[in-house]
């Protein structure tokens, strides 16, 4: 993938829409005023930067434990000759995603996958694999997302978090909020680029804008939704490496939350519990950067900072479904 020329416009704007992005009825009126500029030509340089997949959208990210779901990264030995058989299969599937193949010694493939319940999480995660000839995997349940903050300092070149992570002890449902499930889905699609990108799904749901904005504002702090702002594609602009640092610790839970809320290099934490018992990596943090040397000096800091009996990094070789995740 070329990584884009980017100015140096492009990237405060970048910046401001990843870090700073309103909670506001008219998001990109406040940044072009920021950075006093005409709100249409922010407008018109943002579609170029889609255009060019430098920005893959401007939206949110809402829990899947909000809409009722359950999920899981498994860790699977796919046979080599079914590999490309099974990336055709994982990208019809919508539920499937941050699916790559990893420099694990045993388990080639990593990917996250959700349903409705566990039970039916297995039996997706079992009927799937069938048909690769795959019998060999770990089911990695996600007990609790500390940290999902997918957002990329340009100057850098590294991965880089909002400072202001809240920890919340239990992620409440949509029936718990009494907000309508279909609003939730609805909020997770990328925002269209307009002036007024929240007025048509306000009207949908018989609201005005600023009820709806309040609402959103709400539940990002309440963590319902996560990744408030752009979404960028990390290989256009450098930032072409990424690494899943997994680590045993006597603690896995009081190791996340020290992970999500000083390492702000991480764009994940997530603490997880396994189908096998043998598996004591219950961990897992995301770091992204435009060279190896930087994940394996931050891997360092989390495995010091988690006081961890043993850590893991598994690079990326491959992206088996990139694009947008819902």
């Amino acid at each position: 993938m070329n990584e884009v020329k980017i100015t140096d416009i492009d990237k405060e704007i970048l910046m401001k829409l990843q870090y700073e992005f309103p909670f506001d009825p008219q998001p990109f009126k406040i940044i072009s005023e920021q950075l006093s500029m005409e709100e249409l030509e922010l407008i018109d340089r943002i579609k170029k930067l889609m255009e060019n997949n430098v920005i893959k959208r401007i939206g949110m990210y809402v829990s899947f434990k909000a809409k009722g779901m359950d999920g899981a990264l498994i860790a699977a030995k796919i046979p080599l000759d079914n590999l490309e058989k099974f990336r055709k299969i994982a990208l019809s599937i919508k539920e499937l995603t941050h699916n790559y193949v990893r420099d694990h010694p045993r388990y080639n493939v990593w990917f996250v996958l959700k349903a409705e319940n566990r039970d039916k999480l297995n039996e997706n995660v079992k009927n799937l694999l069938e048909q690769v000839n795959c019998n060999e995997y770990v089911i990695l349940y996600s007990k609790k997302t500390l940290k999902l903050s997918v957002k990329y300092d340009v100057i850098r070149g590294v991965s880089w978090s909002d400072s202001n992570l809240k920890l919340t002890e239990k992620i409440p449902t949509a029936n718990e909020l009494g907000v309508n499930k279909d609003l939730l889905k609805e909020l997770s699609l990328p925002l269209k680029i307009t002036s007024r990108p929240f007025k048509d799904i306000a009207d949908k749901y018989g609201m005005k804008e600023e009820e709806l904005v309040n609402l959103i504002k709400e539940l990002y702090d309440k963590n319902v939704i996560k990744d408030y702002g752009a979404t960028l594609n990390g290989e256009k602009l450098g930032i072409t490496e990424n690494g899943m640092v997994l680590l045993d610790t006597d603690n896995a839970e009081s190791a996340c939350e020290k992970i999500a809320l000083n390492i702000r290099e991480t764009t994940h934490v997530v603490l997880r519990e396994s189908n096998d018992e043998s598996w004591k990596y219950l961990c897992y943090s995301m770091i992204h950067a435009s060279d190896k040397k930087i994940i394996r000096n931050v891997a360092k800091e989390i495995a010091k900072e988690a006081n961890a009996r043993s850590y893991m990094i598994l690079f990326s070789i491959e992206n088996l479904k990139p694009g947008i995740v819902i």
